[in-house]
């Protein structure tokens, strides 16, 4: 508010400038610094009073009485420059940024009439609110474009069928937590989970029910970690999970409790599949505290690795390996 009103007295020529109820200049235009002879950046903080060369108790009482009134006012008193003209100091009481202040102004006494006091009062109240109501507008559209933005970037990292996030969500996410883990010093384990025979169960079944199957597996791993767990589809079937800072034994028992309740779910599976309900796999990678020698590629092998492990062992089971122990590890 007060940057708004300083740069709008910029557009009057006559002087005006922003008082505080003490006297003291906030804010000044062109036109005063002219009217004093002085710099604008002298001007900033001298007070009314010796400026007017009055004595400060009758510059103290006019400010008061501007404060309350709602239009502006004669002063009670001369001002001695130019001495060869007659000016007058009008004020009117302002509300700047919830504090009290004066906006006053000079003007030639011939100029001072109550018709046109009202006219110049009713221009800059206009203009007043116009400018206060454009910057409200403004800042109203950043808001909502604010929003916007934000609602686009939750929806380009959402997967519209499952509701989880999206490879590129777990991509940004999962560079993050590997980041923390190798600044932290703590474990970190990739888990790939992967629905059995689901090729198999469409054919059957048909990409409805698939659908539908998907959803519930996906409900299923979001309901059974924790909160600071990352779950994402990954991709066709396949999930993909990152566990922080938990041991290989942990994060072994939380793939493998998920593994159960998927089992439990008791969704028919096709004739042609290995297990009668659906059921999925799991392979995962885990990354000891202060390892911080591979890289994502890698460790995505290991857990791809893994799960074709799990898969070859007969699905519905989870294959861990860690990280340093099989770097080399070729299926």
């Amino acid at each position: 508010m007060r940057s708004t009103l300083a740069e709008y007295i910029r557009l009057f020529p006559e002087p005006i400038a922003i008082v505080n109820s003490s006297g003291e200049i906030l804010a000044i235009n062109d036109g005063a610094s002219l009217f004093w002879q002085q710099d604008a950046q002298e001007l900033m903080g001298k007070s009314l009073a010796a400026l007017l060369q009055q004595l400060q108790e009758q510059v103290q009482a006019w400010l008061k009485l501007c404060q309350g009134n709602a239009q502006m006012l004669a002063a009670p008193f001369p001002i001695p420059k130019p001495e060869t003209d007659q000016w007058v100091i009008e004020g009117i009481g302002v509300n700047l940024d919830d504090e009290p202040a004066i906006l006053t102004r000079i003007v030639p006494s011939v100029c001072h009439n109550q018709q046109l006091l009202a006219a110049q009062l009713q221009q800059l109240h206009t203009e007043l609110a116009r400018q206060i109501a454009l910057v409200t507008e403004l800042q109203r559209r950043q808001q909502a474009l604010e929003q916007e933005k934000q609602h686009l970037q939750i929806l380009a990292e959402l997967d519209p069928l499952t509701g989880l996030g999206n490879r590129r969500f777990f991509d940004t996410a999962l560079n993050q937590l590997w980041q923390q883990a190798q600044d932290q010093g703590h474990a970190l384990t990739l888990a790939l989970i992967d629905i059995d025979d689901f090729k198999a169960y469409n054919d059957c079944y048909g990409h409805l029910a698939g659908d539908r199957a998907l959803q519930q597996v996906a409900q299923n791993l979001k309901a059974h970690l924790r909160s600071n767990d990352i779950v994402a589809r990954y991709g066709g079937e396949e999930f993909a999970l990152v566990l922080s800072d938990v041991s290989a034994d942990t994060a072994l028992q939380i793939v493998e409790r998920i593994l159960h309740h998927v089992r439990e779910l008791k969704i028919p599976q096709a004739e042609t599949a290995h297990h009668p309900y659906i059921t999925v796999s799991g392979g995962l990678c885990f990354i000891a505290a202060q390892e911080s020698q591979s890289t994502l590629t890698e460790i995505f092998a290991i857990a791809d690795a893994a799960l074709y492990q799990a898969k070859q062992q007969g699905r519905d089971r989870c294959v861990l390996l860690e990280c340093l122990q099989n770097m080399s590890f070729n299926p």
